[in-house]
């Protein structure tokens, strides 16, 4: 006859087969959910890799619309806004001249100050922030009337001092002093580091510049925008406006360009990539070369124009 266990050690196995079961229970769920996170974090990155590669498409696309010989097809580098691609995958494209912007290392003090008169409205502080760059970008430590040196930046609790150099990147004017993150997103437009000219060139300059130039005189705007666009195909080229106190006008334009391109699907959002390039041969054989590259997370802001088909 089997032996038959006490009903308490019964209980106690089956106790722990429903513990055991649990445990399996549990850990399956656990991997579960572990590999459905990899698979969301390997589908995440392969989709922003494909909407960057389509951005940085949209970049080249935009070198060819830039050298095409038909002034009539030849794209616009004022801002205007383009569209390439399809409804299920496209691409928003502006191109900007670095012309029509501020040169931070060619730029004297006196052109500086009236840049940041202009855009602040306050004297005192632009000939502050105009002698602080001054201080940064000269090989002396010797302050300005109105600058910042050394000094200066350690008595403010500074950690980063004066390069006594020109400026290698745009961003490393946030650096400077009396520089604040709402004030670097105002001047950024303005600012360039490759026209290597004192002051800017209004034929070349965005709606965004050229609407300050003219004290937000929008009917003179669109009159001088009319003119400007009518002289890329043959129409004399319109009077520039009067250039504020202190800042300068050139005529130095279509050597360097800013391209600002953000990819977009028909069921999810797209990613972007903002590259300056200048006219002449890259190492990939492409007409331009490259002088910056980054991938921007999201794509830049719209300006409330109606884009233009790609090509018109």
């Amino acid at each position: 006859m089997p032996h038959v266990p006490p009903l308490r050690q019964r209980g106690l196995a089956l106790i722990l087969v429903l513990w055991v079961i649990t445990l399996m229970t549990i850990m399956a769920g656990s991997y579960a959910l572990s590999t459905r996170r990899e698979a969301a974090l390997l589908t995440h990155a392969h989709e922003r890799a494909k909407a960057v590669a389509l951005a940085d498409g949209g970049v080249h696309y935009a070198m060819l619309m830039l050298m095409l010989p038909n002034p009539k097809l030849r794209w616009r580098a004022d801002g205007t806004e383009y569209v390439w691609g399809s409804e299920q995958a496209r691409v928003r494209i502006r191109v900007y001249d670095e012309g029509g912007k501020v040169d931070l290392n060619a730029a004297t003090p006196t052109t500086l100050r009236g840049l940041f008169n202009l855009l602040l409205h306050d004297d005192d502080k632009a000939m502050a922030l105009a002698d602080a760059i001054q201080d940064w970008r000269d090989p002396d430590d010797l302050k300005g009337m109105h600058g910042a040196e050394a000094p200066e930046y350690e008595a403010a609790g500074l950690k980063t001092l004066p390069q006594n150099r020109n400026f290698l990147v745009l961003e490393e004017l946030r650096g400077v002093l009396g520089m604040t993150p709402e004030l670097y997103r105002k001047l950024q437009p303005w600012l360039t580091l490759y026209s290597s000219q004192d002051g800017l060139n209004p034929a070349k300059a965005s709606r965004e510049v050229l609407s300050a130039l003219l004290n937000g005189d929008q009917g003179a705007l669109e009159t001088y925008l009319m003119q400007r666009s009518q002289a890329q195909v043959g129409a004399p080229p319109p009077p520039p406006p009067p250039p504020p106190p202190g800042l300068k006008f050139h005529q130095v334009g279509d050597m360097s360009y800013t391209v600002e391109a953000a990819s977009e699907f028909a069921d999810q959002p797209g990613s972007g990539v903002r590259a300056t390039i200048k006219r002449g041969r890259g190492m990939d054989g492409s007409p331009f070369t490259y002088l910056t590259w980054r991938a921007r997370t999201t794509p830049p802001p719209k300006l409330g124009q109606e884009p233009n088909p790609a090509g018109e």
